[in-house]
């Protein structure tokens, strides 16, 4: 499938996380859509881009951003899906993957209008995982080791994942004035 990127400003292709401001960004974002934590994304620095969609993706954020997917309005740090457009806004750095991006190019490369994108497999995640993928807070920052941070989320994912695979939901649990939440699966 092509994406048509639409408008751009001070965007990038990223072909992999050292070539990017924020490897842990980088990878996470990659790790949302179940790509490999390598995988190209787009960078985007205090700036903006609208791709046009001819089908379905799957696409995953992280950073400071606003998104519109559709015309709806997204958070970052998970999951979505688009069909028709998707836009992201930052005034820091984000990252935007889309599963099965694929780039001919080893090196940062800024994104203009008109270029166009190519995906393999860009919708072969089901509904039902898209909907609990999300990074929580804790998660969010490396807090040392930026690849072994992506260890730790890559567990947390595969987990949410198995997890609602097997039936669980989520449940919002209040705690001495806290709000947390927690995966829950009856067991028979």
């Amino acid at each position: 499938m092509t994406i048509v990127i639409r408008s751009s400003h001070r965007s990038y292709i990223s072909p992999n996380p050292l070539s990017s401001v924020d490897k842990y960004l980088h990878a996470s974002a990659n790790l949302l859509v179940f790509n490999p934590p390598t995988a190209p994304v787009i960078e985007i620095r205090q700036g903006s881009i609208t791709l046009e969609l001819q089908e379905k993706v799957v696409f995953g954020t992280t950073g400071k951003a606003e998104i519109l997917a559709d015309d709806k309005q997204m958070e970052s740090w998970r999951t979505g899906t688009a069909q028709n457009t998707l836009t992201v806004k930052t005034s820091e750095t984000a990252y935007l993957a889309i599963k099965g991006l694929v780039i001919p190019t080893s090196s940062l490369q800024p994104l203009n209008p008109g270029t166009t994108l190519t995906t393999v497999n860009p919708n072969s995640v089901p509904d039902k995982i898209l909907a609990a993928l999300k990074v929580p807070q804790g998660l969010r920052a490396p807090n040392g080791d930026w690849l072994e941070a992506v260890s730790k989320l890559q567990r947390h994912l595969s987990l949410v994942s198995d997890a609602v695979q097997r039936g669980a939901e989520l449940v919002k649990i209040r705690v001495s004035g806290g709000e947390f939440e927690a995966w829950v699966l009856e067991l028979e």
